[in-house]
């Protein structure tokens, strides 16, 4: 193949990686379309191998199941939250294999004081206005910015850290039956965040909202699956 087609071929590739990782709505209900189209870019970038590494090490954390990445955050987060956490992961693959386009970079101090204090800070209930307030515009924002919608946002340098992900639901009307607000006062509500390495049921810090919403009567599947 010519380098000119090549070349262009890799590029349209990457930009459609980050259009369906920034709006994986837009790409179907699930997450076939981010890992189809991150599988062809590794084909047209010759780093195949790189992407298999990492869905295996997806399956080795516990993060992928029968239903995907986002079956692992079954037991974690609702329902409507998972696709664009599911996106956070694929987000951070796609910065290691140096795909992610970032629209903000953290400075090295900045991203460092986040990670040491993120875990404490989530020990009381925020909002993504205090999000934005505490950490600054995030390096990757997935979701619309309608706040009636999930969004997660992440947060990393230019020189290959792992991705800081807060995981938010959007600010809308509980559903019948349901006791629990989904915002706060008006503003997506902060569920989780996403800064560890390792397992990943233990990868997340939950805010007091993030537990009690968690749906513990759906156990996380650990089905072993292929990608």
């Amino acid at each position: 193949m010519p380098e000119v087609v090549l070349a262009e071929a890799y590029r349209h590739h990457r930009q459609q990686v980050n259009l369906a990782l920034r709006r994986p709505g837009m790409y179907g209900r699930d997450e076939a379309g981010p890992r189809l189209l991150m599988e062809a870019l590794a084909v047209v970038d010759n780093r195949l191998a790189d992407w298999t590494a990492e869905c295996d090490g997806l399956r080795s954390r516990g993060a992928f199941t029968a239903t995907g990445v986002a079956g692992a955050f079954v037991a974690l987060v609702p329902e409507q939250v998972r696709q664009t956490a599911a996106a956070a992961v694929y987000a951070q693959i796609a910065h290691r294999l140096g795909w992610l386009d970032l629209d903000h970079a953290l400075p090295a101090e900045s991203y460092h004081r986040l990670a040491a204090e993120v875990q404490d800070w989530t020990g009381q209930d925020r909002t993504l206005a205090e999000v934005v307030d505490a950490f600054g515009p995030p390096s990757l924002w997935i979701g619309g910015s309608n706040r009636l919608y999930p969004k997660s946002l992440c947060y990393t340098t230019a020189t290959g850290e792992d991705l800081v992900c807060f995981h938010l639901d959007g600010a809308a009307i509980p559903q019948q039956g349901e006791q629990e607000q989904h915002s706060v006062d008006g503003e997506p509500a902060l569920l989780a965040v996403g800064h560890r390495p390792g397992r990943f049921l233990d990868s997340f810090s939950f805010t007091p909202q993030g537990r009690r919403r968690q749906p513990a009567d759906e156990p996380c599947d650990s089905t072993p699956p292929r990608i």
